[in-house]
């Protein structure tokens, strides 16, 4: 959904999760959001170093809707982390962990590359 009214978007985009089943991950965007927004953060606890997931994670990890408020106002760098995982289903993440798609990773394990 494309539009200028993002409550009324916001709400489409709820209701048709609503109606499918679907749990739904919403990220809203601005010119200040960071790599770190999107993936994972790093946090002090207990006095070592924790990654924590973001949004975007999250619904991958989950099999959730991700709705993306604001995509206009991302800076130029977000945009090739959001295209390689809408488009090729796969992430970088910063605890070293790599999100693919079921299917490549079966493949990559068939022929034990």
């Amino acid at each position: 959904l494309l539009g200028a009214h993002l409550p009324t978007l916001r709400s489409v985009a709820s209701r048709f999760c609503a109606l499918a089943g679907r749990e739904a991950e919403i990220v809203s965007i601005s010119r200040d959001t960071t790599e770190s927004d999107l993936k994972q953060r790093r946090e002090i606890v207990g006095g070592s170093i924790a990654y924590s997931n973001q949004a975007v994670v999250h619904a991958a990890l989950n099999g959730r809707v991700l709705i993306l408020e604001g995509l206009e106002k991302a800076e130029r760098n977000l945009l090739p982390i959001l295209n390689n995982l809408l488009e090729n289903r796969e992430m970088q993440l910063e605890d070293g962990s790599f999100l693919t798609h079921p299917d490549r990773y079966d493949s990559l394990i068939t022929t034990g590359a």
